[in-house]
């Protein structure tokens, strides 16, 4: 099996144990619904994102915005695009991703999820990538919160001679109004 390959597998695993422990926690179904508000199955998310970020030695906006679905308490099946502007060459990224928000730990909402995500780069070959996010989400509001985290983020068909490394780990912030 090959690295890339390898990887992928690693992803999926760690896809499915955050669906298990969303399905099969011990005590979830203790929860009333009304616990898991906002996160609960059928509310929806909306996000911006703006940020600086860095590719090819050069400096960049990101903004970025989001919407996700929660297939059940906590579970939230989501597609997030963004746009990176102020150089060359234009990058534009879109990635669906499922993400496992723990709700019922009190007011500091953990939270953990994978990724697929497909970056179009100008003059340059497209980008398919998986990943890994995990972080915490705090409520500002009764259907808003704020979230700071850490992604891993690896390419998955790395091309050394134009990328420095095929794997990175950075800071992600996000706003996000929930309906």
């Amino acid at each position: 099996m090959n690295s890339t390959s390898l990887h992928i597998a690693s992803c999926l695993s760690l896809a499915v144990l955050l669906i298990q422990a969303i399905l099969f926690f011990p005590g979830t179904a203790a929860f009333a619904a009304a616990d898991a508000y906002p996160f609960n199955k059928g509310s929806s998310r909306f996000s911006l994102q703006v940020g600086s970020t860095r590719a090819f030695d050069r400096s960049y906006t990101a903004i970025g915005l989001g919407a996700g679905y929660y297939l059940r308490d906590g579970l939230e099946l989501g597609l997030d695009a963004d746009a990176w502007f102020g150089s060359t060459p234009r990058i534009y990224r879109a990635s669906p991703g499922l993400r496992a928000v723990f709700y019922s730990v009190g007011p500091i909402k953990p939270y953990a999820g994978v990724f697929y995500r497909r970056t179009f780069i100008e003059n340059v070959e497209d980008q398919n990538e998986a990943g890994g996010r995990s972080g915490i989400t705090v409520m500002t509001g009764a259907r808003s919160n704020f979230s700071v985290g850490l992604v891993y983020d690896r390419r998955l068909d790395c091309d050394r001679t134009v990328y420095s490394s095929c794997s990175e780990i950075y800071t992600e912030l996000s706003f996000a109004v929930l309906f």
